[in-house]
């Protein structure tokens, strides 16, 4: 049934327009219209056969400023092809990854990064929620379950 939730959320990305992408250490926030999806796991932008950007982009830094790394980088070189185009299609796989498909070739791949934990807690994957109503639980994704949150 939660899955069922999020394949409905992924209807309505269709024909919606990614507005931002943002970043935060090695998580990219998108937001289309109302609907935002926060990714924790390892996301990589894809435009025809060449990735543009990728969350371990993060890495790679000059150790002085933490926003001097790949990720900002590729992203101030590549925002403008990325941003501003609607979904043409949206699909969760059964392992739980995300891909999402732009009208100008771009593809968003959301990969689960982990397996079943034994050590720790499940590791949170990728969050979606409407960005419009408080009211709204976030829906998320963990390394091998779905839960609603407040």
């Amino acid at each position: 049934m939660i899955r069922q939730k999020i394949k409905d959320y992924l209807e309505l990305l269709n024909g919606k327009t990614l507005s931002n992408l943002s970043l935060a250490c090695e998580m990219m926030m998108f937001t289309f219209d109302n609907i935002a999806i926060h990714s924790q796991c390892f996301t990589r932008i894809l435009y025809r056969d060449q990735i543009l950007l990728t969350t371990l982009d993060y890495q790679n830094w000059d150790e002085t400023d933490d926003k001097n790394n790949d990720e900002w980088y590729n992203l101030s070189l590549h925002k403008n092809l990325i941003i501003n185009n609607r979904v043409s299609k949206a699909q969760l796989m059964d392992t739980n990854d995300l891909f999402i498909w732009l009208e100008n070739n771009i593809q968003i791949q959301m990969l689960i990064s982990n397996s079943s934990p034994h050590y720790v807690e499940d590791s949170e994957q990728w969050r979606i929620f409407q960005n419009d109503s408080e009211d709204f639980p976030h829906t998320v994704i963990y390394s091998n379950s779905i839960q609603d949150e407040p």
